[in-house]
């Protein structure tokens, strides 16, 4: 449970610093790419052993480690034009609502059980993200921006599910390997994205967004490195649902408290069916 723990708080704790950017004027590339930098060292050091560091693209896991570098570097950037293009709630609802595909992947793929109990309890998970986050005036957008939550959908959930997959089919001592590997993928990506920025309009590099990016990079290693060893100890259906839900609950319950947004009685109750599903599906995994 204490692996869970840090997953959700680490991850929660994310979206709260993304939140904080636009006040303090954070450039999000900058700290984006900074953030993998940081993430990447820390893991690489943590790993020890440079022979071993030289043999990571003869690993199986190499491949994936890659598509998995490519799609966290590719969420966080779709997430940013999403939230920009059609507003936070239907990004984040978008976002986690991309649980279906680990979950129903895991059943396949895994034969986890899958009970009428569990059935209803990740249902009632689902009800709850739209709920959570269901507005009162509906957002004008052109529906061709439709397509940025529709990519955010099928990356975060593909994400996860590659994630799921080679931790369960791939790994055996090799996470510190893995992970760092795909954050060193990212921070390419990040790299390659800010050079081809900087052709077109010269950036200047602040201080502020190097900090932004060093709290980034220690919530993201933490919040990724407990993410996988949650799948290591938790069936995929239990895990993402209640991963996801806590972390929108949260979320929610932060927003209101200390940025101080509004909450309607029906994202109230969102968040009590968010806390009845996670109640559901922990039952159903003793």
């Amino acid at each position: 449970m204490i692996y869970l723990f840090h997953a959700i708080s680490q991850s929660t704790l994310i979206v709260v610093l993304f939140k904080l950017f636009p006040r303090y004027k954070i450039d999000n590339l900058q700290a984006i790419v900074v953030n993998y930098l940081l993430a990447s060292i820390i893991g690489f050091s943590l790993c020890g052993g440079v022979t071993k560091i030289v043999e990571i693209p003869d690993q199986k896991w190499f491949v994936f480690a890659l598509f998995c570098g490519f799609f966290l570097m590719y969420a966080f950037n779709i997430f940013a034009l999403s939230t920009q293009k059609v507003g936070i709630a239907i990004s984040m609802v978008s976002s986690k609502m991309s649980v279906v595909i680990p979950v129903f992947l895991g059943v396949i793929l895994y034969n986890e059980k899958f009970t009428f109990v569990r059935g209803i309890a990740i249902a009632l998970a689902l009800l709850a993200f739209y709920l959570t986050f269901k507005k009162d005036s509906k957002s004008e957008f052109k529906k061709i921006y439709l397509l940025f939550p529709i990519l955010l959908f099928i990356g975060t959930g593909s994400n996860d599910s590659l994630f799921n997959y080679t931790e369960k089919r791939l790994l055996n001592n090799d996470l510190m390997f893995f992970l760092s590997s795909a954050f060193l993928v990212s921070l390419i990506l990040g790299s390659l994205t800010f050079a081809f920025r900087s052709i077109k309009k010269p950036q200047k590099i602040e201080f502020k967004n190097i900090i932004a990016g060093l709290l980034l990079g220690l919530l993201n290693f933490g919040s990724t490195y407990y993410f996988l060893k949650c799948l290591g100890v938790f069936d995929s259906s239990v895990f993402f649902p209640v991963f996801n839900v806590s972390i929108v609950s949260l979320a929610a319950i932060i927003g209101y408290f200390i940025f101080k947004e509004p909450l309607r009685k029906i994202n109230w109750v969102g968040i009590g069916l968010a806390v009845v599903a996670i109640v559901l599906i922990a039952v159903t995994s003793m």
